[in-house]
């Protein structure tokens, strides 16, 4: 089985809401590979958005390893 990364943005101020969801162009071989890479895509995510905007908006990455059917 292959794995793909989708990553979710969410904000926590008010009534939570996923706002934005991205899927990474990568086919990983495990579930491990790919969850261990959207923790590490998790952190880079957080850290472009800075500080101040993560504060603001109360922003979490969510992310799930989808399984693909492959040929």
């Amino acid at each position: 089985m292959k794995y793909v990364l989708i990553l979710y943005l969410c904000s926590f101020a008010g009534e939570p809401k996923c706002l934005h969801e991205q899927i990474t162009p990568i086919e990983y071989k495990s579930y491990y590979q790919c969850a261990s890479d959207g923790y590490v895509r998790s952190y880079k995510a957080l850290m472009d958005l800075g500080e101040e905007e993560v504060n603001t908006e109360k922003y979490a990455i969510k992310f799930e390893c989808k399984e693909i059917n492959t040929i």
